[in-house]
């Protein structure tokens, strides 16, 4: 997790998704993503009380967890 209050490139907001579109995108509540963000399992930014999730680690995440034969942390 990374954690600032800078001004954001164009460039870098082209890589992260908000937490609401991740939740769409794959299936998991927004409590799950938080927590993945707050433990670093997942990699994201906070801004201010903003998350954003990197999409590429998302990606790998959700690969991840296809792999797993434990299936408890697929989207419910």
């Amino acid at each position: 997790m990374i954690a600032f209050n800078h001004a954001v490139s164009p460039q870098f907001l082209n890589n992260h998704i908000s937490v609401q579109a991740a939740a769409s995108y794959s299936g998991y509540s927004l409590q799950y993503l938080r927590r993945l963000l707050r433990n670093d399992k997942l990699e994201g930014i906070k801004i201010g009380q903003l998350w954003l999730v990197d999409k590429g680690a998302l990606d790998a995440y959700i690969e991840q967890v296809q792999d797993a034969t434990d299936q408890r942390f697929g989207p419910k």
